[in-house]
């Protein structure tokens, strides 16, 4: 198959650089705005992902499509960089194949990633496809403490600034980052942004402006032309950790999604059909999050949350989530190990006859750092976890989360998706299954393995098991789902000489 050998030299190419190539372990990005070295030469970046994916979805009854299979995928980037005293030009070319996607896992709904990467991916079984990821100019202190970015680029919400704390910027990667606004970094064809970043510091006090557009992807090939019919602007204030509040960094953010796209579907738990997406929702929001020396290790919180107001289509929309999370870890102990819990809620709506729709809408996240299963969005859910880590060894780090999912509302739908992937068609980027008149959803077993074999080069293994409540068993056969993966990252840095 041609993708199976693109997909192929995709890696060999990668791999090959590995020894023909003079590298360097990569570094931290640091923030636009925070003081850095400028380098005198270009700087190529080559990151390399090779993934095996195993699913085992829910079995569907007599009739239904089949919830087993396997496939691979390859993700390769190039990303060419130039840095000036006053002006940063980034450029990244990014290719993804696929080999053995289901052709028959789609029914009642998606059954696992593989279905909608093959529905989404113009029903190809091997997709693949080369397109520009990034492309910007970022334009330094045009005004004291001012930094503006313009092009496609990639943003985060929740990582506008560093704190400087190494715990809290764990924290952040892991339990904060992305859960309103995100690249979709998991899913192999991913989600940028086109439009204008400014960010402004002074002081403890940095500023953050956004007005962009989505671009195609997550699951849908033809990934990369912007979505024109979906605008976003925010902005971000954040505060470092400071004397009178060591240990601590605070975040306020305001949001606006604006969305007319030409898509049929309509999540929500009406029935009711739709032309084209109607949809105006405003997000305000705040975050907490510390990390304080107490005893043998550090105690850190997280606390986040947003309240929306807005239109859905002829609704009202009113909603809101929150997030309070705990830990603490053993600093000084072997394998430095680390116990968190915490809850998240994200409302669902009430009724499906009234004028109001009460569901909260997670805009254009990352789910899966907060859906390791993937088999759950964060709308409509009460999801109340246990998580303990530790590190073995320097290079190896193991995780084990439990989670106890339910339903806000029984009323309301059991929620998939991480937003917007393509401009018109049939797939918003958010769907719904009955809750059967229950909100008991499951219990979610999650284990995880990354070796770093060597500064550049990692494997990373996941295994999750969910046992499905009613919510599950309403619709399906049975009440077991495992999925799991083993995936190669690599990255090199190659110095090109400045002629």
């Amino acid at each position: 198959m041609p993708t199976a050998r693109f997909t192929a030299s995709s890696f060999l190419v990668a791999t090959t650089l590995v020894v023909a190539c003079p590298v360097k372990p990569a570094a931290a990005q640091p923030a636009p705005g925070a003081p850095q070295a400028i380098p005198t030469d270009f700087t190529l970046t080559v990151r390399d992902w090779t993934r095996a994916e195993a699913w085992s979805y829910f079995e569907p009854n007599p009739g239904g499509a089949d919830p087993e299979y396997a496939y691979l995928s390859n993700r390769l980037q190039l990303e060419l960089k130039r840095v000036w005293r006053r002006v940063d030009v980034q450029l990244t070319a990014q290719h993804v194949g696929f080999v053995g996607l289901p052709d028959d896992a789609t029914g009642p709904g998606p059954l696992g990633l593989g279905s909608l990467y093959y529905e989404q991916g113009l029903r190809s079984t091997h997709p693949q496809q080369l397109w520009l990821r990034y492309g910007n100019v970022r334009l330094k202190q045009i005004l004291p403490g001012l930094d503006v970015q313009v092009g496609r680029f990639g943003y985060t919400s929740g990582a506008e600034a560093t704190s400087g704390e190494a715990r809290i910027e764990s924290i952040k990667r892991s339990r904060l980052d992305a859960r309103i606004l995100g690249e979709f970094e998991w899913s192999l064809w991913q989600r940028g942004f086109d439009g204008l970043r400014a960010d402004w510091t002074r002081g403890a006090v940095k500023v953050t402006g956004v007005a962009v557009r989505p671009t195609q992807g997550g699951f849908a090939r033809v990934a990369g032309p912007t979505i024109d019919d979906i605008d976003v602007y925010g902005g971000t204030v954040s505060v470092q950790p400071t004397k009178r509040l060591p240990h601590t960094q605070l975040q306020g953010f305001a949001l606006q999604y604006d969305d007319s796209r030409r898509v049929t579907q309509r999540p929500d738990n009406t029935g009711l059909a739709a032309a084209r997406v109607d949809v105006a929702v405003t997000s305000v929001g705040g975050t907490l999050v510390g990390a304080y020396p107490v005893g043998p290790g550090t105690l850190d919180v997280l606390a986040w949350g947003v309240l929306q107001r807005g239109d859905w289509y002829e609704q009202d929309h009113r909603a809101g989530t929150a997030a309070l999370e705990a830990g603490y870890e053993w600093t000084r102990a072997p394998w430095t190990p680390s116990v968190r819990a915490g809850m998240l809620h994200a409302s669902g709506d009430d009724s499906a006859t009234d004028g109001r729709h009460g569901t909260y809408f997670p805009v254009l996240p990352t789910v899966r750092r907060f859906s390791q299963t993937t088999l759950f969005s964060t709308m409509n859910v009460n999801d109340a976890f246990v998580q303990v880590m530790a590190r073995p060894a320097r290079r190896v780090g193991i995780r084990l989360d439990m989670h106890d999912l339910r339903l806000a509302s029984a009323a309301d739908l059991w929620y998939i998706g991480s937003g917007a992937t393509l401009e018109e068609g049939g797939a918003f980027g958010y769907s719904g299954r009955s809750s059967n008149g229950s909100r008991n959803l499951g219990f979610s077993t999650e284990g995880s393995v990354d070796i770093a074999l060597t500064p550049v080069w990692s494997v990373n293994t996941f295994v999750g098991h969910v046992n499905g409540g009613r919510v599950v068993t309403g619709t399906f056969r049975d009440d077991s789902f495992w999925f799991g993966y083993v995936e190669q990252v690599l990255r090199l840095d190659n110095v090109l000489r400045r002629r």
